[in-house]
């Protein structure tokens, strides 16, 4: 088969979602404008500004789309692999006269196209739309540099958000599972960082309380933009050499297990206790979780308790992992510290 006939049989496959994804995101970039529109002639007169030179979209209009097309990435992210799978669809498609390299290539060829090419129709129907209701060109400060800098780096951090989930939705082969484990390990993925990088202070000597690193990072500058698109182009080209692999040597009788690749339970397992262990045990979460405890406010804690929070959430995790994973005879042996087949 061509590449275009495959396109064609995916696209087919999956046109509803996908355009019911686009107009959800073109309303709201409509919808974003007027709000903004009302903002700014109540703001008429004054010095207020609702585009800044820090590259930030309109206050309202800029977060409303960010998190509708955060939400829309989850479900297109865990729709693109998953779905086939738990529908019983890749059967069909193994079955084609098409390598798996182009399935897989141009599977994500359509759902690619249409993230950027919602996510640049929604921003260019806001400003165009906006531009149309503003009848006070002096609230009306958009300075396109900064600005398209921002946006762009709104775009990758998009792309690899759907790398992520993209992968979830690959290697897991539950469906009510990998949506568990999208809705924990997403949200947690700033705690992650947060906590990774505080690590890091701790190691270098540094006092991560008093050291922000993700609140300086402004995207609208070249320098921020250069570590966005770093960072997610790492994350983009990983996930997509093994989601590739995985691809290409899945097995249709290993679909209804948790892992599609029971060979790699034990590294997942250790990945996730590592990941929640940090998560949870050096960042802000962590420190709510200490004063929730202790029923009293605190700004700082140690970094021994950190270290030991750290450990009894990697226990749980590490517990329950083998609980799911495993699927021992006796529930409690996953909790003892025992080698498990």
């Amino acid at each position: 088969m061509s590449n275009h006939e495959i396109r064609r049989l995916l696209w087919h496959r999956y046109r509803g979602i996908l355009w019911t994804a686009i107009a959800v995101l073109l309303i709201t970039g409509f919808k974003s404008a007027s709000d903004t529109a009302v903002i700014s002639n109540a703001l008429a007169g004054k010095s207020a500004r609702l585009f800044t030179s820090g590259g930030y979209t309109a206050e309202t209009g800029g977060i409303t789309m960010l998190i509708i097309n955060f939400i829309v990435i989850l479900i297109l992210g865990w729709l693109t692999f998953m779905w086939d799978n738990y529908t019983n669809f890749n059967h069909y498609l193994f079955s084609l006269r098409a390598t798996r390299h182009q399935l897989f290539t141009q599977k994500l060829v359509i759902f690619g196209s249409v993230i950027i090419g919602s996510f640049v129709t929604m921003h260019l129907l806001f400003l165009g739309t906006l531009r149309v209701l503003s009848h006070r060109a002096v609230n009306y400060n958009l300075q396109w540099g900064p600005e398209l800098r921002y946006m762009l780096s709104q775009l990758l951090f998009l792309l690899a958000l759907y790398a992520i989930v993209t992968t979830i939705g690959l290697w897991l082969g539950q469906a009510v599972a990998s949506v568990i484990f999208t809705l924990i390990s997403i949200p947690s993925l700033i705690f992650a960082l947060e906590g990774a990088f505080n690590l890091v202070s701790y190691a270098i000597g540094v006092d991560p309380y008093h050291t922000s690193y993700l609140a300086h990072l402004d995207q609208s500058t070249w320098p921020g933009l250069g570590v966005f698109a770093g960072l997610s182009f790492v994350i983009i080209g990983f996930l997509w050499g093994m989601d590739h692999w995985a691809f290409k040597h899945l097995s249709l009788e290993n679909s209804g297990n948790f892992m599609l690749f029971p060979r790699f339970r034990l590294a997942f397992l250790w990945l996730t206790v590592f990941y929640l262990a940090v998560a949870v045990g050096f960042s802000s979460f962590g420190r709510t979780v200490y004063a929730v405890v202790i029923n009293s406010y605190v700004g700082e804690i140690p970094f021994s308790i950190s270290l030991i929070l750290a450990i009894i959430v990697g226990y749980l995790t590490w517990s329950v992992g083998r609980l799911i994973l495993y699927r021992p005879d006796h529930a409690w042996d996953a909790f003892k510290f025992k080698k498990m087949a």
